[in-house]
């Protein structure tokens, strides 16, 4: 293994998925459509960042509930023989038509989850078409043409994606919503065909005119007709100005590896803080199964959630203080507050100043790599789909704080607080792989497991992603732990103060990993989703 250098330690974990080994090209998603898709351009000449988009695309239309172009996408781009990624954010900012204190005489105390208020500029279908100007090497034609296909002739629905459908129903806001995502009232049963025609002129739309047609033509138009009807806060200016942003990618070594994250509005820092906190412990000395890991790392989170809560926010607006944040020292201060014996109850941040979502990645043979992330949040978005063009609308503008003190409190053209981070590991500086979990808040505690697992454990990508997770919530401090998790370490959780809720089967995300193995690739796709890594 060219990554752990632990390759005496890893023993296999059984799973019920192999691990992917491709030298060519690889893609692991969510959906084997997409992965299939994205595969194929790698096969006509494409690379990995054209595969990537043409994946997102796909499960745009055969995972929609989770991801689409009317939601935001992040991405780390490794370029062959380059020492770190290239980071871009593609989210969208807040409308321009309300402020804070509009938002407070209305007597909120929250942007509502669904309908207009809480949409936000649709940054994805941007991030699309700038990568590609920028590093691809096929026409958006080819890249999208998967995606074109299956919405105009539908696709067979997989089954735990027919599972999810049932649960998104009620989230539908407006005729056009309910008329492309149930049928008679209901969601597709496993192997029904659904359709998106109108995604599929969308999109080739796209392809005759450009991003353009999105952001200032007849389909923005339409976008915010239905925002504004639904009494949202969008106007025709903030999506005319809207633009993808290469950002400047943050790390830190973990155990002499290099983890990068994407710089906030995203919450990819906390990942960092939190693996900072666990470094100060040597996890590789106890039982990857052990009641003393879980406890460190489930402190670990607190502690660097608690600074995630306090300080993330669009850097326009608030100077986060990264530096202080990702500094060994830092978290050294931190880790003494972690009790081997006794869980914490009371956790705030150290500093005190002034759901839905795929997940993808590829990798081609000339050494490209993408960690791509690209979401709606919370089941379908807003709910809100712009009559004729098969768009979701996404719901991002709910996590923005209407606390007037805090760091994320709404404004005009302000980017939200964002769960969705890709993830990229380098020792070297040489690139060893491309990874992400989905899951909300989830997903920053999910990168911390997943990097001590492949570093701590020198586990393969598909034995690290499917090895049993907790999910602490912030809100309750309580700890869902996975099945599979012995019940004896349950209990020695529960003994030292954890409180540990019923479920244990959801809530974990997924995830997928593809990382160098000397001259080839070698993936995984979590078991949590109906995804697949696949390679030739």
């Amino acid at each position: 293994m060219s990554y752990g250098g632990v390759d005496e330690m890893y023993k296999v974990i059984p799973t019920g998925r192999s691990n992917v080994i491709a030298r060519d090209g690889v893609v692991a998603s969510s959906q084997p459509l997409a992965t299939q898709a994205g595969l194929d351009i790698i096969r006509i000449g494409g690379n990995a960042i054209d595969a990537a988009v043409a994946t997102a695309a796909v499960l745009d239309v055969v995972e929609p509930f989770s991801t689409g172009c009317g939601g935001d996408a992040f991405a780390l781009i490794h370029l062959s023989g380059k020492s770190s990624p290239l980071s871009y954010n593609g989210s969208g900012r807040s409308g321009s038509l309300a402020s804070l204190e509009d938002l407070l005489a209305l007597g909120w105390t929250r942007i509502p989850e669904r309908g207009g208020p809480p949409v936000t500029v649709p940054g994805a279908l941007h991030l699309w078409c700038h990568v590609i100007e920028k590093h691809g090497t096929l026409e958006m034609k080819d890249i999208l043409g998967h995606a074109i296909h299956y919405a105009r002739y539908g696709f067979p629905v997989s089954p735990l994606i027919a599972q999810t459908w049932k649960g998104i129903l009620g989230n539908l806001k407006n005729d056009a919503a309910r008329e492309i995502y149930a049928l008679n009232g209901e969601a597709p049963k496993i192997g029904q065909i659904m359709k998106n025609p109108d995604l599929a002129n969308t999109f080739e739309k796209v392809v005759e005119e450009g991003p353009f047609v999105f952001y200032s033509g007849k389909i923005a138009e339409t976008i915010i007709n239905t925002v504004q009807k639904h009494g949202g806060f969008l106007t025709m200016e903030d999506l005319a100005s809207h633009k993808t942003t290469e950002t400047a990618p943050i790390s830190v070594s973990y155990r002499g590896v290099d983890v990068f994250e994407h710089p906030p509005n995203g919450q990819g820092f906390a990942a960092l803080s939190m693996l900072n906190i666990m470094e100060t412990f040597d996890l590789s000395k106890v039982s990857p199964l052990s009641a003393e890991r879980y406890h460190l790392m489930i402190e670990a989170k607190k502690l660097a959630y608690a600074d995630l809560h306090r300080h993330n926010a669009d850097p326009e607006f608030y100077e986060i203080p990264l530096q202080k944040l990702l500094s060994k020292s830092y978290a050294e201060e931190r880790a003494t507050l972690i009790d081997k014996s006794h869980a914490m109850s009371l956790y705030a941040p150290g500093l005190l100043l002034g759901h839905d979502t795929v997940y993808l990645a590829t990798a081609d043979g000339d050494g490209n790599a993408v960690s791509f992330i690209n979401s709606l949040y919370m089941g379908l978005g807003s709910g809100l789909v712009a009559p004729g063009t098969g768009i979701k609308l996404q719901n991002r503008g709910h996590l923005f704080s209407l606390d007037p003190k805090h760091p994320n409190r709404y404004a005009p053209k302000k980017l939200p607080f964002h769960t969705i981070i890709p993830g990229a590991l380098y020792k070297n500086k040489n690139l060893i792989g491309m990874f992400g979990i989905m899951g909300g808040a989830h997903q920053a505690q999910a990168h911390g497991q997943f990097v001590s697992n492949i570093i701590d454990y020198g586990m393969y990508p598909q034995e690290a992603l499917d090895f049993p997770r907790f999910n602490h919530e912030h809100t309750t401090n309580k700890v869902g732990l996975e099945s599979g998790i012995p019940n004896q370490v349950q209990q020695e959780l529960r003994n030292i103060g954890h409180v540990l809720v019923d479920e244990t089967t959801s809530g974990f995300g997924g995830g997928q990993a593809i990382l160098r193995l000397d001259d080839a690739w070698i993936a995984g796709s979590d078991h949590r989703k109906d995804g697949q890594a696949a390679g030739f």
